[in-house]
Formats: C-alpha cells, structure tokens, sequence
C-alpha cells in the first residue's frame, strides 16, 4: 500500500506544482476533461465506396475535442488495432510534458495492441484550431484523426459571429494505407506520391462507381456533406487540412471570406475569395450568409492537378429547398480577379516585436535513390535513423549515448536562442512541414537555392506551427529556444515521414532539470507500484502482462 501512496502523491504533486492552472480572466475556471478514446477497425463506405477504416470510437473523422484555455486533457487511448500505434495533438506545444507529444522514436514508445495509455497534458496558454491524428505509420490516412478545437474565454473577434462550424479537409484513399506506402517504399515508385481516388469534407462526398475494381462494393451518391446557414447570420469556419498529400483551394460559391486565426494563433482581418490549404495548415474564416436564400457549393479543390473532381458539400439556407448537389458557381467563373489568401500578407492581430538572431542553420534538402533504388529524402547529406529500442527521450534520461548523425539532431543546451532556420529545397515538389513543441515567425519564402536576406520579414510577421517550403525554393523562419525536449521537424505529407524526411532539435536546460527530475521518479514510481518495468509500457494501465509487450513494427517499414 506504501507503493500506491507514493504513486497518488506523485499525481497530486504533478497536478498541483509542475503543470498549473492557471485562471483566466472573466471568471473562468479551467477544469479537466476526459477523454476514452478506443481505436479500432471497423468498416464503413464514407463516399459509397466500402472498405475497411481505423477509426476512433468507430467514427470517421473522430470525435471533435472541444476544450477551453488554461483546461487540462486526459486523453486515454485504448488500442484495439491489432498493431502499435501512438496519437499526436497537432500545435500543442506540451510545455513541461513534452513526454506526450505522442511521436514514437523520440517521445515515447508505442502503445502496444490491447493496451491503454493516457496523455495527460495543459493547455495553458494556447487557443484556436488544432488537430489530433495517429503518428505511428499511415493509420491517420487510415482515419485515425479528429479536431481538438481550444475555445478563448477573452476571443477578440466573439462579437463578430454568431455560430461556429468545424470544416475537415482531406483527400481519400480506397486501398489501405499500409499498402501505399510498400508502393511508395519501391523503386517503381521513383519517390512519386500516391493519387488519392477521392477528397471528403467533413468524412463525406460522392464517388463515381463505375471507376471502382471488379468486385468491389460501391453506391453511387451516397451524399455530400452539408452546413446549415441562416439567412444574414455569421459564421466562423474553423477548417482543417487532414490531408495526407494534398494541398486545396477552399471557398464558397458566391460568399466571401475574412481570414481571423491561422494554426491557432489571431491575424489580422484578410477579405478573400479563395482559401489555399496545405496539408495540416489551418484558419478559421468569418463567412456572412448575405446571399438569396438558396443552395450553394461549399469547394475544396485540388492544388496539383489530378484527374479528379472538384471535393464538394453543400450550404443550405434555412429556407430554401432541398438539394442533393446545387448548381456549381464558382468564383473563378464568377470573377474576373478573385482574390486567393496570400501568406505573406497574414499579420498577428497583435504586433510582436521579435528578437535579434543568435544563431544560424541552414538546411538543404535532397532526395537521391539508395542501393536498392529506393529514393530516400537528406538533409545536409544525412538521413534520420529511429532507435526503435530507446526513445530519444528515454536516452537524454538515463544518459546513455546518443548518436547525433544518425538521428539527425541539433543540440540546443541554452535557454533563449534566437534560431534561424534555412530550408533549401531541391525537389520540384513543394513540402508542408511541422515544428513539434514550437510556433516560429515565417521571415520569408522565395524561390532559388539561395536565401534572399534582403527580402526577409523582420517586422511583425506571422507565427504559426506548419508552412509551406516552396517547389525549388526556401523558406526562413525564427523561434526562441525555450521548450526542453526533443522534438521533431518533419514533412507532413506522410510518405516522407518513412524515406524519412524528418530531424530532430533538442533542448534541456538546467533550469528545468525539475521537471525532467520529476518526471523520471513518477515513472519509476509507477513502475514500481504496478510491476512495470519495461518502458515501453510507460503510462499503460494494461489488461495483460506489460512484461510481455512488444516494441513497434518500424521494422516493417523501414
């Protein structure tokens, strides 16, 4: 009973000191809120056509989380896959919890199958749009994946909507996922991306069936998705770009747009008739129902051209007839010069003053074809190499030796850096990429091997989570140093994941040994209390013998 004690305190102590909450202004009172997560198989046909899905309590997309600032989330996920897997909260900056961050390799181990594991982690200071999404292989292509929507109690634009939608972007895949990327991983591939055969908005579209393979089961029309407006009424769009490859244009036939949030963080008004999306980008836009009451097509198009139709829902006006798919009307018809949201015009809707330079990378990017023939993504000439038996995280703890070259890392071991990063990008294809455990200020993008100095935006530029490394070009941004962990960068068209177009950057500083300090003794005490001594059950409350769980299967895919 002695071990359950030291265990409860430990809880109680990291409730209390290490992750506080904090109370907001107007009265608001964070609370915790629980999630019971399980993630399964199950088989569904959201365009008409069946096959089987991994799903999150069997929905697809998964269930919305919807939380406010300063809340705390226990997220418990239950593994019922048949395989590992691992969940991610997309833009959660997981100060003082960088442990879940939920990236195999580097934040944790994998949840083995039939096992539960529970993320437990602040929102302190964070607001706005957000996404979850599975981070072990291809199983969020699959469909494990939902919104984490961060509501502020202190919103400045509030008074100007008066109702909320959640809007999920993606393209869709008929064949299973983990067969993608055995094509992908061949040297027929020649590192080409896979054509997805569909794009759903909000887990939903029509798909034509006579394209479907012999045998396969298929409805034609099995319906749009669809949004209710009300006439003169004003709606804030939260969409999410939960693509695994494709960039959209998104907009509303006949309807405007005013750019308010880009990956969670206020802008300035931006009026806009198109809204370009890369993969895991996300805005909230304010869209007035000023239009006759009427039917309308809600559009994601394809930015790279494929032979596919445009991914279509529909606004249906409160009063107007039913309408299983209005007539198109699109702004490029409708307009001789619309107006696409242009990211170098995206300002914060509060001006920041941001710190001089203390230091410098540059990064090319290059993708070559190894031994086998199979293209494999470098940066600065080195490819990144997971320890699948030690974390990066678990390394740094019990400090073993750690290989910089092969985990393509960057050591930061001072609190406060100003960094500057340069990414140099070789190929003809642009790349969306992610900063786990950081928000940084775009400087600039342009086209070249060469960063333009001159050109670069010092004064007031946006900070946001993920952006867009153009085709045969750079992008160079800035962030400051001041989350320890390790975390990774990567590209989010998932694919490259696996060639692997990922590094890691890592950060402890001595200030912040507590926590880490905490951290290690918590897990220690858990395993003590529970006879968990393997870590790749760290945080599982299992319904078997954790002494007999398995690693990951990266092996399978590397």
């Amino acid at each position: 009973m002695a071990f359950y004690g030291i265990f409860f305190f430990y809880i109680i102590f990291w409730t209390a000191v290490v992750s506080p909450t904090p109370i907001l202004n107007r009265g608001y009172i964070p609370k915790t809120n629980n999630i019971d997560f399980t993630i399964e198989k199950v088989t569904l046909a959201p365009d008409g056509f069946t096959r089987q899905l991994s799903t999150v309590n069997g929905q697809f997309p998964g269930p919305t989380i919807e939380v406010n600032k300063g809340d705390r989330i226990l997220m418990k996920i239950r593994n019922k896959l048949g395989e590992s897997t691992a969940m991610h909260a997309h833009g959660m900056l997981q100060r003082g919890t960088p442990w879940f961050d939920g990236v195999p390799w580097m934040a944790q181990c994998v949840i083995p199958d039939d096992y539960e594991f529970t993320y437990n982690f602040t929102v302190a200071d964070q607001v706005g749009t957000h996404w979850y999404h599975a981070h072990e292989t291809m199983q969020y292509v699959d469909g494990v994946f939902g919104a984490l929507i961060i509501h502020d109690p202190d919103d400045p634009f509030k008074s100007e909507y008066d109702e909320e939608i959640i809007v999920m972007l993606n393209d869709y895949h008929h064949t299973n996922a983990q067969i993608l990327l055995k094509q992908f991983l061949t040297p027929e591939s020649h590192g080409e991306e896979p054509v997805p055969d569909n794009g759903l908005i909000n887990g939903k579209n029509n798909f034509d069936c006579s394209k479907a393979p012999p045998g396969s089961k298929c409805v034609d029309n099995a319906g749009l998705a669809k949004f209710e407006f009300v006439k003169d009424k004003k709606y804030r769009l939260r969409i999410i770009n939960t693509s695994a490859f494709s960039a959209f244009f998104f907009s509303i036939d006949k309807h405007d747009m005013e750019v308010i949030e880009a990956d969670g963080l206020y802008t300035k008004r931006n009026k806009i008739h198109r809204l370009p999306i890369n993969v895991a980008q996300r805005y909230s836009v304010i869209v007035t129902a000023n239009q006759p009451v009427d039917n309308y097509i809600m559009r994601s198009e394809f930015q790279k051209t494929i032979n596919l139709p445009n991914i279509k829902a529909i606004v249906h006006y409160e009063g107007a007839p039913d309408d299983p798919e209005p007539k198109d009307n699109p702004w490029s018809d409708s307009l001789t010069e619309y107006v696409d949201l242009d990211h170098k015009t995206l300002q914060p809707l509060e001006e920041e003053k941001i710190p001089e330079s203390t230091k410098k990378f540059e990064f090319k990017i290059d993708f070559h074809k190894n031994s086998t023939g199979v293209v494999k993504a470098f940066l600065n000439n080195s490819s990144y190499i997971p320890d699948i038996n030690f974390p990066t995280l678990d390394k740094i703890f019990k400090k073993k030796s750690f290989n910089e070259t092969s985990a393509n890392a960057y050591i930061f071991d001072k609190d406060g850096e100003v960094v500057d990063m340069y990414f140099i990008n070789s190929d003809d294809g642009e790349h969306p990429f992610h900063i786990h455990g950081y928000q940084f200020w775009v400087l600039g993008t342009g086209n070249g091997d060469k960063v333009d100095e001159n050109e670069l935006n010092t004064h007031n530029p946006i900070k946001r989570d993920t952006a867009t490394i153009p085709a045969s070009g750079w992008i160079a941004i800035r962030f400051v140093s001041d989350n320890p962990g390790a975390w990774g960068i990567h590209c989010h068209m998932i694919c490259y994941r696996f060639i692997p177009f990922l590094f890691i950057i890592l950060f402890f500083f001595d200030k912040f040994t507590n926590i880490f300090f905490l951290y290690f003794h918590f897990i220690f005490v858990l395993r003590v209390a529970f006879g968990i001594w393997s870590f790749d059950t760290v945080g599982h409350t299992s319904r078997r013998s954790a002494k007999n769980a398995t690693s990951g299967r990266m092996d399978q895919i590397m």
